[in-house]
């Protein structure tokens, strides 16, 4: 029988300390769950007993919630950290956007609380190296490229920026899409479903958020060039780019929801994110793993299985996944290289992106190959023709 999963819970009330243990003491036989009323005591605790999530409040005296789990980025960054607040206004949350992976709002009923427990959990078991889990946990925010973001900068620093622009020049790049979906799904803002546009997202979050985000905060990065050969970030974003709109027109053609339709986009455009982490995050290890792919015409995924025990899929799913992205998005990005795994039946967005994904290679080659036995299962098989004279046409 495995260890139980270790979780750790900071509050400086005690009252909300008791409301939580009665809130999930059906789950003492799963969690072995401990509780204090300070992030010196949590960090304490943490320097004996390894923790798998952490859950802090903001506001609390001496050190509060992002301080906390500032410190336990350095200290232990393989931990999962949650915020559980109901004190924190806009600013406050935006302190957020980089240590904790997820933001819960109090009120938090218990189902809820549960249920974004066991996901970070179940999302853990996607990766069995220790190395890319500390690699994902550490990660921020995904570098951006330097020409949008000296775009995006430009535009926000004019006396009437236009939100539409802003838009579309995030909606381009996959760090500043992933970020901004980061915080737009934060409980904080207590949206009815998760947003899966990038462009919804921007004119909900609005030009002073975006702004303290670009101008202030300094949340997006560049990405590093020289720190890598054998690898374009600039050609990953294209290619993530016309795969994200190949996914989306074979989702209007199977007349989805829109919701869909914006699910495949970003599924599309973040479902080589790994790919960007490992690059900007591993680029001494990673760069021997290309030049194998390259001169054995091997596929990428491949080769970094053998060298990780994991893919970029499945390490660009698991951040995406802490990051509280849409199910439907992290499942897509997990599997765009095995859609027979996928749970759901029928069409969804991980077939969207893993077509999408061989035809804007353009290639069957290498280990681009459409599944065809699981179309066929889902009674797809005949509507890949569409898809592909779809796909590629330019206009």
């Amino acid at each position: 029988m495995p260890p139980m999963k270790k979780l750790l819970f900071v509050d400086d009330e005690p009252r909300v300390l008791q409301g939580l243990q009665r809130q999930l003491h059906n789950m003492r036989h799963d969690w072995d769950m401990h509780f204090v009323e300070s992030g010196a005591k949590a960090l304490e605790y943490m320097a004996r007993e390894p923790v798998e999530v952490i859950v802090s409040d903001m506001k609390m005296p001496g050190m509060d919630g992002a301080q906390l789990l500032g410190e336990v980025i350095k200290r232990h960054p393989h931990t999962i950290r949650l915020v559980l607040s109901g004190h924190a206004d806009r600013e406050a949350v935006l302190r957020l956007v980089g240590p904790a992976h997820q933001y819960l709002s109090k009120p938090c009923n218990a189902d809820e609380l549960r249920a974004a427990i066991a996901r970070a959990l179940a999302l853990r078991d996607l990766l069995s190296n220790d190395q890319l889990k500390d690699l994902a946990s550490r990660v921020h925010s995904l570098p951006s490229l330097p020409a949008l973001h000296q775009q995006l900068t430009v535009e926000l620093s004019k006396e009437e920026p236009s939100l539409e622009r802003v838009a579309q020049i995030i909606s381009r790049d996959i760090g500043m899409t992933t970020k901004i979906l980061q915080l737009v799904n934060s409980a904080f803002f207590g949206l009815p479903e998760p947003v899966a546009s990038p462009l919804e997202a921007v004119f909900f979050l609005g030009l002073a958020t975006i702004r303290s985000l670009v101008l202030s905060l300094h949340v997006f990065s560049h990405f590093d060039a020289a720190s890598i050969q054998g690898f374009s970030a600039e050609h990953l974003a294209q290619h993530s780019w016309r795969t994200g709109m190949a996914a989306k027109k074979i989702a209007e053609m199977e007349h989805c929801d829109p919701k869909v339709d914006d699910q495949c986009f970003l599924a599309g455009l973040l479902h080589d994110v790994g790919q960007l982490i490992l690059a900007s995050g591993l680029p001494e290890r990673y760069e021997p793993v290309l030049r194998a792919a390259r001169q054995s015409g091997r596929p990428v995924w491949e080769v970094e299985r053998e060298v990780f025990g994991a893919t970029h899929a499945e390490l660009g799913a698991y951040l995406l996944g802490l990051w509280g992205l849409p199910n439907p998005v992290v499942e897509a990005v997990a599997l765009h290289h095995r859609p027979a795994d996928c749970a759901t039946r029928g069409f969804s967005p991980a077939i969207a992106v893993h077509v999408a994904d061989v035809l804007v290679h353009d290639t069957e080659e290498a280990g681009y190959v459409i599944d065809r036995t699981v179309l066929a299962a889902l009674g797809l098989e005949e509507r890949l023709s569409q898809w592909r004279e779809r796909c590629c046409d330019k206009t």
